[in-house]
């Protein structure tokens, strides 16, 4: 393996970020997320204009959680807004709803499908299965998920995103699974949806962190030097290793829904994920570099070290 980075800790001592750096890191953010609105045709006016309300509400929610007055002017002082321009916002019902949907149903069918004995094939992947009829069926399946939705619904959706598709097998309908995960196909605005909620929650994760929570897990492993095959290679092994995480996440999951059920306080949510990124990067200019003395017991040969994630402490996210 070529140089690698060891992963930082993503949490600190509650305190206050320096700002310039702040800014900065918040800039490095809005990069990827900036040709995102270029190539939807969104241009910098557009975004400013959204980009108002999420200063309004944050500053919102930061003042309740300091217990000062929502006010109009107290919200202009802490997020910069022009007060004309807050109180526009605060009489503006559509500026305050929330896209904050619970999983759909044909996600929770399909995360069951994955894991549910009886479901899989022999290489543990979702296998088809009889429409209707006793477990294992289609039927049962949503039946196991929800009693609100009759399963003809279901898979009249779950075919309709490109999920399923129907098979007859000699005189039998079977619901065949065209995925081994939940990918919809063909839908820009689903596909944007889980873009948002899996971004946000992962920044959400990073800034509680920096702001001195109790940590939680949010790391990442860096290398360079790869080649072109490391490169692919390692992306395989990401899904790899993502697709048995996946799988023991959601029975665990599925096991503590159905265990929480009756309870009153079961009104919480979580998100698991993960990411793989690689891409060729440009070779930095390099300055002639000075002689080095070697130290006692060191060689002064440079060259390509690795290095290995810091098992976690106390500190860290894990």
């Amino acid at each position: 393996m070529g140089r690698s980075t060891t992963p930082l800790p993503s949490s600190s001592p509650a305190r206050p970020q320096p700002a310039q750096e702040t800014l900065e890191a918040w800039m490095r953010v809005q990069a990827p997320l900036c040709r995102l609105l270029l190539d939807s045709g969104i241009d910098y006016k557009q975004a400013v204009l959204a980009l108002k309300q999420v200063f309004l509400r944050q500053a919102q929610e930061l003042m309740a959680g300091r217990g000062a007055p929502d006010t109009d002017s107290g919200l202009s002082v802490v997020s910069g807004v022009h007060r004309k321009d807050v109180h526009a916002w605060r009489n503006d019902p559509a500026a305050h709803a929330r896209s904050r949907a619970p999983m759909s149903t044909s996600s929770q069918v399909f995360a069951r499908w994955a894991v549910s004995a009886g479901y899989h094939d022999r290489r543990r992947r979702p296998k088809a299965v009889p429409r209707l009829g006793p477990a294992p069926s289609f039927e049962a399946l949503v039946r196991a998920c929800t009693s609100d939705v009759h399963p003809y619904s279901v898979l009249q959706e779950m075919v309709r995103i490109g999920l399923v598709e129907m098979a007859l097998r000699k005189g039998v309908e079977y619901v065949v699974p065209r995925n081994d995960v939940f990918v919809p196909a063909g839908e820009p605005a689903q596909w944007l949806e889980l873009f948002g909620l899996n971004l946000a929650d992962h920044a959400s994760t990073a800034v509680r962190n920096l702001g001195g929570e109790a940590p939680r897990l949010e790391q990442s492993v860096f290398a360079d030097g790869l080649s072109q095959a490391s490169m692919q290679r390692l992306g395989e092994l990401s899904r790899d290793l993502w697709a048995r995480a996946r799988e023991a996440m959601v029975a665990e999951a599925i096991r503590c829904l159905e265990s929480d059920a009756a309870r009153p306080d079961a009104n919480g949510r979580m998100r698991f994920g993960a990411y793989y990124w690689s891409e060729e990067q440009q070779p930095a200019p390099s300055a002639p570099a000075a002689p080095e003395t070697p130290r006692a017991g060191r060689g002064a040969r440079a060259g390509r070290r690795a290095s290995l994630p810091r098992p976690p402490s106390s500190e860290d996210p894990s």
